[in-house]
């Protein structure tokens, strides 16, 4: 059994037994051998199947918190090993460098964003600006987003948060002071999401690449 398996049936025997989590996690596989799951599998495994699963023997709306809170940790590593996997060829930096200072550029990344397949809606908020692109979402969601950066930042800094928001995905990151959000479809390549906001870096003020 791997340690994420472990940590699963650990954190699903908080709400039923540990046979139970364990058939949970098994139907919730489906088959699929569990060592060949990458983080961001594991993080579409318990959004998806082990939360169906879940919702149809107890009365929850979402992850019980202790598979919430493993589901963003796991999100955090996919966006590590993201970033390890990056082709290193000498003198190659695969860093998408944005001069947030500029309106054009950073209306190029949220542009850049919005059309990968699955995303719904892009938002940047930093020093240098904001930037919105909703989709159909009102405005009431650049203002939780922000809500939700503080609140994080205030508990430490963050590399990468993770959520179910409103039956789509999440990923949220910090970005120079500031924060960019994506919000996909549920069947969006999460991996993918990652690893292109995981290339993301700031310009320094007064600094040119």
């Amino acid at each position: 059994m791997s340690e994420t398996e472990r940590k699963i049936i650990e954190a699903l025997s908080q709400v039923v037994s540990p046979q139970a989590a364990q058939n949970l996690l098994r139907r919730a596989l489906g088959g699929r051998a569990s060592g060949s799951l990458q983080p961001h599998d594991w993080v579409e495994l318990l959004h998806g199947p082990l939360q169906h699963e879940l919702s149809a023997i107890l009365p929850l709306k979402g992850l019980p918190p202790s598979l919430q809170s493993l589901a963003q940790q796991l999100a955090a590593q996919a966006s590590s090993v993201a970033i390890a996997l990056e082709p290193t060829l000498e003198a190659t930096d695969s860093r998408e460098y944005v001069d947030l200072q500029k309106a054009s550029e950073r209306q190029a990344l949220v542009l850049g964003l919005a059309r990968s397949e699955g995303v719904l809606a892009v938002v940047l908020e930093c020093v240098g600006g904001k930037e919105y692109l909703l989709g159909g979402h009102g405005n009431d969601l650049p203002r939780l987003l922000s809500t939700v950066h503080r609140l994080l930042d205030h508990r430490g800094r963050y590399r990468v948060f993770y959520t179910v928001f409103r039956e789509a995905q999440l990923v949220l990151r910090p970005l120079e002071r500031g924060y960019l959000a994506v919000l996909t479809r549920d069947e969006a390549n999460l991996g993918q999401l990652l690893y292109r906001m995981s290339r993301i870096e700031a310009i320094p003020n007064g600094a040119e690449q």
